[in-house]
């Protein structure tokens, strides 16, 4: 096995493109030493992610484009002013666009419209919905808000969906698998009785796939006495991993769950096996996410490196 190190560092590299997501380890660094010399002794160190992401996303950003340009089709008519969307759908993964669309998105609600303003507009457009409006309120219902007034005209679906498409973009990075053509040769984990298992959000883990309940699983769906035999503590690992692009944080187990196991007797085990976290991700979120979606696209085929 590999010389251990205190400070350890690797890198996800992808087939035929080049492109690399380094990763320093947080926890388990003899866990993860013994994984990937398993992967090279066994398989030949090549996981993929099976278009999966791509799949997904491809569909996510074209919700979104489509809800911001229906949305659009009456919004600066209504309140002069519009949402920004792209030519080039790649850019729907910069976050900090996302975060000013949902702000734009919440404000937007807050504006007032006054139905008489709009049907008497020098602007023809404008005057269109305002008297499509004044067909469709009482004559003493004259200032209305964005959203009813997107509901009278069909448009509501669109403008909501602006804000459920940005959610659904954002969740697209969590929990990704790549796994090996092999996953399911599981071989023993020599480390199930010392490793560190927690609730964190890490960017790379070893994620539950397997049959069978963790102990804090189990806490949390009741079978506190253990009466079921079904469990499984990741005593033996498959040749797959999970990796996201969220947040790291740290997330301690609750105090009614560390005291059922210490009445217990038992080791808390997570639905999962923190590994590492990706080297400046948040200053460099936007390019890994293009690198991501687009390694997903060609289904390349990813390695991982030590250094």
């Amino acid at each position: 096995m590999l010389a251990f190190l205190s400070t350890m560092k690797f890198s996800l590299v992808f087939d035929k493109s080049g492109d690399t997501l380094p990763f320093e380890v947080v926890y388990n660094h003899e866990l993860f030493e013994f994984f990937v010399d398993q992967t090279n002794k066994k398989l030949q160190n090549s996981f993929a992610n099976d278009c999966t992401l791509y799949k997904n996303l491809d569909q996510r950003i074209t919700q979104l484009h489509w809800a911001i340009s229906k949305t659009n089709e009456v919004l600066y008519d209504l309140v002069s002013k519009s949402f920004v969307q792209h030519t080039d759908l790649e850019n729907y993964l910069d976050q900090q666009f996302l975060n000013k669309l949902h702000s734009d998105w919440v404000f937007s609600h807050h504006h007032d419209i006054n139905i008489n303003d709009s049907r008497f507009s020098s602007v023809s457009s404008r005057a269109r919905l305002g008297n499509i409006l004044h067909e469709l309120y009482p004559d003493d219902e004259r200032v209305i808000k964005t959203a009813p007034a997107m509901e009278k005209l069909g448009y509501i679906y669109a403008y909501e969906e602006v804000n459920m498409a940005i959610h659904r973009l954002e969740h697209s990075f969590t929990n990704l698998e790549f796994k090996a053509d092999s996953k399911w040769q599981v071989f023993d984990n020599p480390f199930w009785d010392t490793m560190v298992s927690n609730n964190d959000k890490v960017n790379f883990s070893f994620g539950y796939t397997y049959v069978g309940r963790q102990y804090y699983n189990k806490f949390r769906f009741f079978d506190t006495k253990l009466e079921c035999a079904d469990h499984y503590n990741y005593e033996t690992l498959e040749f797959a991993f999970q990796m996201g692009l969220e947040m790291p944080e740290t997330i301690p187990f609750s105090k009614q769950a560390q005291a059922w196991a210490s009445d217990r007797g038992i080791k808390l085990v997570a639905e999962q096996i923190p590994i590492a976290n990706i080297v400046d991700l948040e200053n460099k979120l936007f390019e890994y996410r293009k690198m991501l979606y687009r390694n997903s696209r060609d289904n390349n085929r990813a390695q991982i490196i030590l250094h």
